[in-house]
């Protein structure tokens, strides 16, 4: 829990290898409950998810977050996630990311695993800036935006950022840029690594990956 503060008793329990109620019970002990978040309100009607993850690497999804160094300074980050396997593919981090940093990462991140099918993102600037819409078109890479104003449509990567935020950003206190690229890219590998996911059955981003890549060369 010193080490791990924003995680609840079943994470820690899936971590330790113990038993949820042995770990609930000393828990509940020592007071280390975490407090219960605010209900989100229910929204009305459908969603559009098109076109869904059916395998890894078949759609990929980013978006940007901002925080700000000890100083004030501005931190932008790029997050890329593979939908099917939630693996967290890069963290950029930059004083200020354009569409020429969009492409960069996006065409580094591609020589290492190949193309996606589609790329899921908001209808931000640098997503649908001319240069990135043309070079994704080169690579046969289909865009997929969602709706403006509809973030629910982006869900795994909204999801991400939250757990970003809380478990890394929140908790750090970044003197320099260099400092934070190397303690954001720490947490991204005990991201994907190390902490157990629960909507892939507790095991971790990368152990989901390699079970459904040995269930395909079966």
């Amino acid at each position: 829990s010193g080490r791990y503060p924003r995680f609840g008793y079943r994470r820690i329990a899936v971590m330790t290898r113990q038993s949820s109620g042995r770990v609930w019970r000393l828990w509940s002990r020592l007071g280390l409950n975490l407090p219960r978040r605010r209900a989100r309100r229910r929204r009305c009607g459908t969603d559009m998810r098109i076109p869904g993850a059916t395998r890894p690497n078949s759609v990929w999804t980013y978006d940007f977050v901002h925080d700000r160094l000890a100083n004030g300074n501005a931190l932008k980050m790029l997050c890329v996630l593979d939908e099917h396997t939630r693996e967290c593919l890069a963290i950029e981090v930059g004083k200020s990311l354009r569409n020429q940093d969009v492409i960069l990462t996006l065409s580094r991140l591609m020589r290492i695993y190949g193309k996606p099918t589609f790329i899921r993102s908001d209808n931000g600037g640098e997503f649908t800036a001319t240069a990135v819409m043309k070079w994704l078109r080169d690579q046969n890479v289909g865009p997929a935006y969602i709706k403006p104003g509809s973030p629910w449509q982006n869900g795994f990567v909204e999801s991400f950022n939250g757990k970003l935020r809380d478990e890394c950003l929140n908790r750090e206190w970044f003197l320099t840029r260099q400092e934070a690229k190397i303690l954001i890219e720490k947490w991204r590998q005990f991201y994907n690594n190390e902490r157990p996911h629960s909507a892939l059955g507790n095991r971790t981003p990368a152990e989901a990956g390699l079970q459904r890549l040995q269930n395909q060369n079966a």
